[in-house]
């Protein structure tokens, strides 16, 4: 595995992972028309985007940094995006924007190297995790993050989120 800043040959292929990510995380977790109603191209126009916008500012518009790990062929599988917090109320100067690894990855360690690489422990930071994921949770407890007393509803998902702190 080779973990590296996002580039623009990454992008279709983060952009087609993160909505066949999605749909496996959250079934169950969002309402159905969240996910039927997902837009993958878009999403693909998002990735490029982004991917362009790290070739040149080495983050995105947003102020997100993304690391993607690759297999051995050189193939995505999955990333870690670190920004400034988007809370009105931040408990870290830092926030774990997102963390996906392809499904047949889960277990193999990659998770934690791409957390490892993005926020190395015992860096501070916080992150928002959909109620209910508790794989999720579990992953993230046990690399030092743990719920605080903030929740939110997040409409765009139609789901409640729940912010953990380390």
């Amino acid at each position: 595995m080779d973990i590296r800043p996002l580039e623009p040959e990454d992008a279709d292929e983060v952009a087609a992972l993160q909505s066949r990510l999605w749909r496996a995380t959250y079934t169950g977790l969002v309402p159905d028309r969240v996910l039927r109603v997902r837009d993958d191209a878009a999403n693909v126009r998002v990735w490029r985007k982004r991917a362009r916008d790290h070739a040149l500012r080495g983050r995105s518009d947003e102020g997100a940094t993304t690391l993607v790990a690759h297999d051995r062929d050189g193939r995505p599988i999955g990333w870690a995006s670190t920004g400034p917090p988007r809370d009105d109320d931040p408990p870290t100067a830092t926030e774990l924007w997102s963390l996906y690894v392809a499904e047949e990855h889960h277990g193999s360690g990659v998770a934690h190297e791409l957390l490892e690489a993005a926020l190395p422990s015992p860096a501070a930071a916080h992150l928002w995790v959909l109620r209910g994921n508790d794989r999720a949770i579990a992953f993230y407890r046990k690399r030092g993050f743990l719920p605080d007393v903030t929740s939110k509803h997040d409409d765009r998902l139609g789901a409640d989120e729940l912010r953990l702190v380390r």
